[in-house]
């Protein structure tokens, strides 16, 4: 096994409309607040939260990816309004969705039955799908303005999940590597 590894998480990214919508609020947090980590990715809902791999277990892990995907059926998401997390997290809400919560717990179930992640690492964390627009670097003094902003704003749209994708952090930002399409035996390369 090499001792190279690379940082990844899967995630549910938004197509083009809805990923520019959330692009425009990121750019005003970054511009009027300093926030600009959420910039770092394409606007996502995170299905498996940042791990580490082996980079010559990454053909194995694209081939669990694409075995999992081939199994689901694209499904619609809405994204309603904006949530935060205090004191430096906001978001965009994703409305409660069975289809996505089951995916995701199917998931985690999978990696780990596969050991590419630990069994404790994400059991822990209770799901709650959101699209960040400002986290990690939003002091809080800014937050509270930003949260003011934007709290009793209209935020309505609907899209398409047509897979998952795999994204790897190259030490500034996160790319995407792989796209896993529902009801599909093959991905997708995008590097």
């Amino acid at each position: 096994m090499s001792g190279l590894k690379a940082l990844y998480y899967i995630a549910v990214v938004l197509p083009s409309p809805q990923a520019d919508a959330v692009k425009t609020l990121q750019n005003r947090a970054h511009t009027a607040y300093h926030s600009r980590a959420a910039l770092r990715s394409p606007p996502h809902i995170t299905l498996q939260a940042p791990f580490r791999l082996a980079l010559d277990q990454v053909g194995g892990l694209k081939q669990v990816l694409t075995e999992f995907a081939s199994s689901y059926s694209p499904f619609s998401i809405e994204l309603g309004g904006f949530g935060c997390f205090p004191p430096r997290v906001v978001f965009v809400r994703v409305i409660e969705n069975q289809a996505l919560s089951l995916i995701q717990h199917d998931l985690i179930k999978t990696l780990t039955e596969h050991q590419i992640v630990g069994s404790g690492e994400q059991a822990l964390r209770a799901f709650h799908p959101h699209i960040t627009i400002a986290f990690r670097d939003l002091i809080q003094r800014h937050f509270r303005s930003l949260w003011d902003e934007v709290e009793h704003e209209s935020f309505v749209d609907r899209f398409t999940a047509g897979g998952i994708t795999l994204l790897r952090h190259d030490g500034k930002i996160w790319t995407a590597e792989a796209d896993f399409l529902f009801g599909q035996q093959e991905f997708d390369e995008r590097t």
